[in-house]
């Protein structure tokens, strides 16, 4: 489970799919398969959510690193590689970045 924090210093990777709305379910689907079999395993990882848009056209991926290092340890390997290339079967496009988490707000209400 994802705990969002600014004392843990972990890195936050935003990874946004766009996608066509007959594509959303089955990149969902690969992104669940990839990190369940896969990413889960790698050194660093610490957790990973999946959010599809209401519209159809996006997929989220939200995923936490103990450091950037560990990222980009498991983006330059074999099976990080393969992920990609696998993903861009469903993907038009992709924005990739790693955060940091900078400051929080909880409100009073769920």
């Amino acid at each position: 489970m994802s705990t969002i924090s600014a004392e843990d210093r972990l890195m936050t990777y935003i990874n946004v799919f766009h996608c066509t709305p007959d594509k959303q379910q089955d990149l969902s689907a690969a992104i669940r398969r990839e990190t369940e079999d896969i990413v889960r395993h790698m050194p660093g990882f610490v957790s990973a959510n999946v959010h599809c848009s209401v519209d159809g056209t996006r997929v989220t991926n939200y995923a936490q690193w103990s450091t950037l290092a560990a990222f980009q340890e498991h983006i330059r390997s074999e099976a990080g590689r393969a992920l990609i290339t696998e993903l861009h079967k469903y993907a038009d496009n992709v924005d990739v970045h790693v955060y940091e988490v900078d400051w929080i707000m909880s409100g009073e209400g769920k």
